[in-house]
C-alpha cells in the first residue's frame, strides 16, 4: 500500500468518525431535550438550567484540572464573564421554549443559529461577504419564515423564546470566536461553565423547588448529556472541517421529530421540513464557502 493510499484511507476513516460524532452530538441533544420536557412538569426550566450546567461542569472538571493551574490564566476575564451570562440566557430561553412548543418546531428554528453567527460576523467583526453568501443568508431567513409562517398562524411565546435562543446563541458564538484568537479552548470552556453556574443560580432562586431523589438523577443525566454532547462536537470538529459536518445538523431535526412523536405524540407538518431543508442548505453553503475562503 502506497503512502498516498494510506493517507487517503486514514482521511476516510477520520471523516466517517467525524460524521459519527456529529450525529452523536445531535442525538444526545435531542434526547436531553426530551428529559428536560419531562422534568419541567414539576421543576421550572430556569432551575433545570442551573442543575444542568452544574452537573455538566462537575463532569468536565476532572479533565479540565489535568492541565494544571495554568489553565486558569486569562487576560480577558470580562469577556469570559459576558459569554457565560449570555449563554446562560440562551439555555434558559431554550429550555423554556422546549416546554411550550413541539420539539421538531423548536429544533428547526434552532438550526438558524449558524446563519446568525455569520450575519453577526459581518456586522461586528467586519467580515466581507459576497453575493452568494448573502443569497444563502436570505434563503436561511426565508426558511425560518416558512417554519413560523407569520400571518398564517399565531406566533406563540414558545416561538419567540426559540428565536431569542438563536440570537443569544449567536452572540455567545461570536464571543467564543473572539476569544479563540487569544485563549486556550479548554480555558474558554472552564470559564464558560464557571460563570454560567452563579448566573443560573440567581435566576433559579426565584422559582426554586427542591428536587426529589429521582429528579436529581435526571438532572444529573441532563448535565452529563450536556458535557458528552460538547465532547462529541469538539471531537467531530477535530476530525473534519465544519463545512463537511454542517449537513449532519439535519439529523437534529429528524431526532426532534422522531422523539417528539414517540414521547409526546407531536406530528410536524410539511412546512417544518421545507423550512428545515432551506436552512440546512443555506448553512451548508455558507460553511463550505467560508472554508474555501480560509483555504485560499
Amino acid at each position: 500500500m502506497t503512502i498516498e493510499t494510506e493517507t487517503s484511507a486514514h482521511q476516510r476513516a477520520n471523516g466517517m468518525l467525524a460524521v459519527f460524532y456529529a450525529a452523536l452530538f445531535s442525538g444526545l441533544l435531542a434526547i436531553m431535550w426530551v428529559i428536560v420536557r419531562q422534568v419541567a412538569e414539576r421543576i421550572h426550566a430556569v432551575e433545570i438550567t442551573f442543575f444542568g450546567v452544574t452537573f455538566g461542569f462537575l463532569v468536565l472538571l476532572p479533565s479540565l484540572l489535568r492541565h494544571g493551574t495554568g489553565i486558569f490564566h486569562t487576560r480577558r476575564l470580562g469577556t469570559h464573564m459576558l459569554r457565560g451570562l449570555i449563554n446562560s440566557i440562551a439555555i434558559l430561553t431554550w429550555f423554556t421554549a422546549l416546554t411550550l412548543m413541539p420539539l421538531a418546531d423548536a429544533t428547526a428554528l434552532n438550526l438558524l443559529a449558524p446563519l446568525l453567527v455569520t450575519a453577526g460576523a459581518i456586522v461586528f467583526l467586519r467580515e466581507s461577504v459576497g453575493p452568494r453568501r448573502w443569497f444563502a443568508l436570505g434563503l436561511g431567513a426565508l426558511g425560518g419564515l416558512v417554519i413560523i409562517r407569520p400571518g398564517f398562524q399565531e406566533i406563540s411565546i414558545g416561538v419567540w423564546l426559540a428565536l431569542a435562543t438563536v440570537v443569544f446563541s449567536a452572540i455567545q458564538r461570536l464571543l467564543a470566536k473572539s476569544l479563540s484568537a487569544t485563549e486556550n479552548s479548554i480555558t474558554s470552556v472552564l470559564y464558560l461553565m464557571a460563570f454560567m453556574i452563579p448566573a443560573a443560580l440567581v435566576a433559579a432562586s426565584f422559582v426554586w423547588v427542591w428536587p426529589t431523589p429521582q429528579e436529581y438523577l435526571w438532572l444529573a443525566v441532563i448535565g452529563a448529556f450536556l458535557s458528552a454532547g460538547h465532547f462529541a462536537l469538539m471531537k467531530s470538529l477535530q476530525l473534519a472541517d465544519v463545512s463537511a459536518l454542517e449537513p449532519i445538523n439535519f439529523t437534529r431535526l429528524i431526532w426532534g421529530a422522531g422523539l417528539g412523536f414517540f414521547f409526546f405524540a407531536e406530528v410536524p407538518d410539511v412546512w417544518i421540513w421545507v423550512g428545515g431543508v432551506m436552512i440546512i442548505s443555506a448553512t451548508t453553503y455558507v460553511a463550505r464557502r467560508e472554508a474555501a475562503l480560509r483555504s485560499a
